[in-house]
């Protein structure tokens, strides 16, 4: 085993970010995302993206089975 490695603060570091809120995640994640050295930078933002698009896709998929059932209505 490496001497680098000491699970025991690998763990705290986990449950510390767990228990912090979650827009001072989200600024660290953000912090993450912007030096681009990790190997989770593609995944934080993708989900950066995805928490934009989806909402707007189930909007106008609304939009289109209201109008859908006006015209058939």
């Amino acid at each position: 085993m490496s001497d680098d490695f000491e699970p025991l603060k690998e763990v705290e570091g986990e449950l510390e970010r767990l228990a912090t809120h979650p827009r001072a995640e989200a600024r660290r994640l953000h912090a993450v995302a912007d030096e681009g050295e990790s190997a989770v930078t593609p995944l934080i933002e993708i989900a950066i993206v995805a928490s934009r698009v989806i909402p707007l896709v189930i909007l106008m998929i609304g939009l289109i089975f209201g109008v859908y059932y006006l015209a058939v209505r």
